[in-house]
């Protein structure tokens, strides 16, 4: 399959019926001449065809799929309809139609056609001009945005939370024009977040009063809990205990904070560590389920109690949100700030227990001591300050020309390129303009900054358009925020001004330096959550009767059985799951094809369990080695896939389906039309007597408003269907007719006892088998990985190519683009196509190195 850009693939999907249309048009003599190029090609070959067998449902008279095909005049050197005729050619080259029970074309028709319109393509692309309108500015992701800040500033606040949230598109990248736009209002965010910023980063001369609290806590017992009060268990302890938190009623407002805590745990036979995390902010209300926090750390403490261990925790306090004081008749209470112990420990089994006692038999933490101290003012003022505001004489001496050097200086690092010398006389002019309104230098800084935090040249991506800005700058960012999704560093920059950074090898070099920074875990997570649409399994609402494990829930009173907030759960670990593998993959330069299949999973002990993986402890994640009866390996079986793709109660092989053609082959299938019924509408009363999915779907592809799209759709989704709602491999379902129960404790014990009780009623074998589109029979996920791998490996592979080459060059892939895909993916393939080396290739095209194209 040659590269077609996503808005072709649109109108591929659209145009369902055209595909029938022209390739049985090519049915004829085997021995199918050579089409002549041009025009007379046209009009003596193509043109023809199109008359005899696609104008009746693609001309003047009906659009099936709003394609029509009669106004084409076939003068490809003028570059008219080039989308179009690209369409046309992956039909063609797809060879997804026409249906297995109509006649097929010979290879050789289909070439003759193909090779037309590819040599007009092709010829188009080798020869027009690559100059056109100035292209469109995009603005800086939200992501992008935060870790620029960071990166500029030295620290971090959470400044997202205060942007409106950037559009999302399942399976597309959102940081391209068409999303990233600016209006009014956000700039007035932009100002707000770039204010408090600088009232973080740049400090008043005098040194702040520091302010310091201590708890400490005794192994006394509490009468009406089960533990000591130094302890943190896994569930709450008595109403003394560390693990309910301890709160302050004085804190800095901005700054630098530490937490010390001396600690050591309890460990029964067979554990080494208890995960111990710290977080604050306002009081969480375990009983009901409120309050808000940020953390502050994690720490695996392993040092049992008689040899106490202290831990230190850093972080701002500005991040921290507060609990407001109630307002009572007598008045308004404190503020305050809770600081909390938790305990993390997670075996997969903790909605097993619901009697008192099990918690002593887990890992359990033992703090003896809580310190908090901020601002910390070991160094005024703080690096973060001088790096803008350095000592110099220059400051006292000649404040003009110390005012001009801070803005020099902080806006060449902003503008991620030189500064030119009218972008410093406004700012400068700018600075006189406001000193009078304020009483130092230091505000009268802080407000002149932030105008340049709300400037263009900061907000949006560095193009070298002018003559301020050369191609080494911009190739210096867009290696940048293609990698790290941040600001070039300094050696980039020195790079770029030494005129260096354009050479390929120099390029290699830094793409492997760059990938081994922490900063390239942000852009996996980034592209990885949106190339794959995991995300949206955070939205799937789990029906925790039929899987009372998902989610880590209140196990009694009140709210027995709801979600408890304040901890992560196996939907966290799903995450994590998915992105740590792709991380992993870029790591050993792994095959991209393994993200079909793998010889290991991704994994945490409350994740195996839940997989049914034995052997591995701890929360830490890591590589384990997986056998085939594990029935795991490869995205296509992990949970947020699953999960994201499912209804919370089922699996749902057409959401399933979609995934597959989307994030592993590249295809774009449009959503059904407004007038398509939805599945059980369609079934209708027949449903009720139908055992499985794949009945049903029988029944729905009867409709022939529905049975274009499923003879496509279904056949993809129907492998997957021996995993569960919640992710995991489930051979067997109910037998026809028969009611599932909920977990109830007093009738099945435990969940084994619920498994045992599920086991009586799940007696129907899954039929996973389905006969994929134009290919063999495939039976469950082991025989459809086989099949893809086999047959679609380069589809797969040119798919993640793309991606990667569209999330680095901030745009849609275009027909333009389509032979420079080409060429990539041959030198990919020599390296059997190699993660890490994909990515090198990229950086190294010269689609890539160019300044940023002008889009068509």
């Amino acid at each position: 399959m040659l590269f077609r850009s996503q808005a072709a693939r649109t109108r591929l999907v659209a145009g369902f019926c055209v595909r029938l249309a022209l390739v049985v048009g090519l049915i004829g003599s085997s021995d199918a001449k050579e089409i002549p190029t041009g025009v007379e090609g046209h009009q003596s070959g193509v043109k023809p065809f199109f008359e005899e067998y696609c104008i009746r449902c693609h001309g003047p008279d009906k659009s099936k799929g709003k394609i029509t095909l009669h106004t084409l005049d076939g003068d490809l050197a003028e570059g008219q309809e080039l989308e179009r005729w690209e369409d046309i050619l992956d039909v063609l080259d797809f060879e997804e139609m026409p249906p297995e029970d109509e006649k097929q074309p010979s290879d050789a028709e289909r070439q003759a056609v193909v090779d037309w319109i590819d040599g007009g393509l092709r010829d188009y692309v080798d020869h027009a001009s690559k100059a056109s309108a100035a292209p469109q500015a995009r603005r800086l992701t939200n992501f992008e945005y935060q870790n620029t800040m960071r990166d500029l500033f030295g620290f971090e606040l959470d400044l997202v939370k205060a942007l409106p949230e950037d559009p999302k598109k399942p399976y597309h990248f959102n940081n391209t024009a068409e999303f990233m736009l600016l209006g009014p209002e956000q700039v007035d965010r932009y100002l707000d977040n770039a204010r408090r910023m600088l009232s973080s980063a740049i400090v008043d001369p005098e040194k702040p009063e520091v302010i310091r609290h201590e708890w400490n806590f005794e192994p006394a017992r509490y009468t009406l809990a089960g533990s000591h009060d130094d302890e943190v268990g896994v569930f709450d302890g008595g109403r003394r205990s560390v693990s309910r938190g301890v709160n302050m009623r004085e804190w800095p407002s901005t700054g630098e904070y530490r937490i010390r805590i001396k600690a050591g745990a309890i460990l029964p036979p067979g554990y080494d560590e208890v995960p111990l995390r710290i977080v604050m902010g306002s009081h969480l209300r375990h009983d009901a389920g409120t309050g808000d926090y940020h953390p502050v750390g994690t720490v695996h403490v392993s040092n049992d109690v008689d040899h106490l261990k202290e831990f230190e925790f850093r972080g701002r306090i500005e991040n921290h949100p507060y609990q407001v004081g109630k307002v009572l008749k007598s008045g308004k209470e404190p503020d305050s700030m809770w600081i909390y112990p938790q305990n993390l420990f997670d075996n997969g089994q903790l909605n097993d227990h619901h009697s008192t006692g099990w918690e002593f038999d887990v890992p359990r933490a033992v703090v003896r001591k809580i310190e908090f101290e901020g601002p910390i003012v070991d160094v005024w003022p703080p690096e973060h300050h001088t790096r803008i505001l350095p000592e110099d004489s220059l400051r006292h001496a000649d404040p003009d020309a110390y005012v001009r050097g801070v803005l020099q200086r902080f806006m060449t690092r902003a503008f991620r390129r030189p500064v030119a010398s009218e972008e410093l006389d406004r700012f400068a002019s700018l600075y006189k303009m406001l000193e009078p309104g304020f009483d130092s230098l230091e505000a009268t800084m802080r407000e002149t900054l932030a105008m340049v935090l709300i400037s263009p040249q900061f907000l949006y991506h560095t193009v070298a358009g002018d003559e301020i800005t050369t191609p080494e700058y911009e190739l210096a960012s867009k290696l940048s925020y293609f990698l790290w999704g941040s600001l070039p560093d300094e050696e980039l920059l020195a790079l770029a001004a030494e005129g260096d950074l354009d050479d390929p090898e120099v390029i290699v070099n830094q793409v492997g330096r760059m990938l081994a920074d922490e900063r390239a875990g942000d852009f996996i997570d980034n592209f990885a959550t949106q190339w794959l649409s995991i995300e949206k399994m955070k939205a799937v609402n789990i029906n925790l009767n039929l899987f009372p494990r998902f989610l880590y829930t209140v196990h009694r009173g009140e709210r027995s059985g709801q979600e408890v907030l304040f901890r992560p759960t196996i939907r966290d670990y799903m995450h994590e799951e998915t992105v740590g593998f792709i991380r992993e993959l870029v790591r050993r330069n792994a095959s991209v094809l393994d993200i079909v299949d793998s010889d290991f999973a991704w994994l945490n002990e409350p994740l195996a369990a839940h997989y049914g993986i034995e052997g591995v402890k701890g929360l830490g994640f890591r590589a384990v080695a997986i056998k085939p009866d594990d029935n795991l390996g490869g995205l296509p079986t992990q949970g947020s896939v699953l999960v994201g793709n499912g209804t919370g109660s089922a699996p749902h092989p057409i959401y399933r389906a979609v995934w597959l053609r989307e994030a592993i082959l590249g295809d774009e299938v449009k959503p059904p039309p407004a007038e398509v019924p939805a599945l059980s509408d369609t079934a209708g009363e027949s449903a009720d007597h139908a055992v499985t999915i794949k009945d049903l779907l029988a029944l729905h592809r009867t409709e022939e408003t529905c049975n274009d799209c499923h003879v496509r759709l279904d056949p993809w989704g129907i492998p997957f269907e021996r995993y569960n709602a919640a992710g995991q491999f489930q051979a067997f379902i109910p037998q026809d007719g028969a009611r599932v129960p909920r977990f109830n404790e007093g009738q099945h014990g435990d969940l084994k006892g619920y498994n045992d009780a599920l086991a009586k009623i799940f007696k129907i074998e899954v039929d996973a088998s389905a006969r994929v589109p134009h290919g063999p029979e495939v039976d469950g996920m082991r025989e459809l990985k086989d099949y893809l791998l086999g047959d679609r490996d380069k589809d797969i592979a040119e798919n993640v190519l793309r991606r990667l080459l569209g999330y680095g060059l901030g745009r849609a892939l275009t027909y333009r683009d389509r032979y420079a895909v080409e060429e990539l993916l041959k030198t990919s393939e020599k390296d059997d196509y190699a993660f890490q080396d994909m990515i090198v290739a990229v950086c190294k095209s010269d689609t890539f190195r160019n300044p940023t194209p002008n889009q068509p």
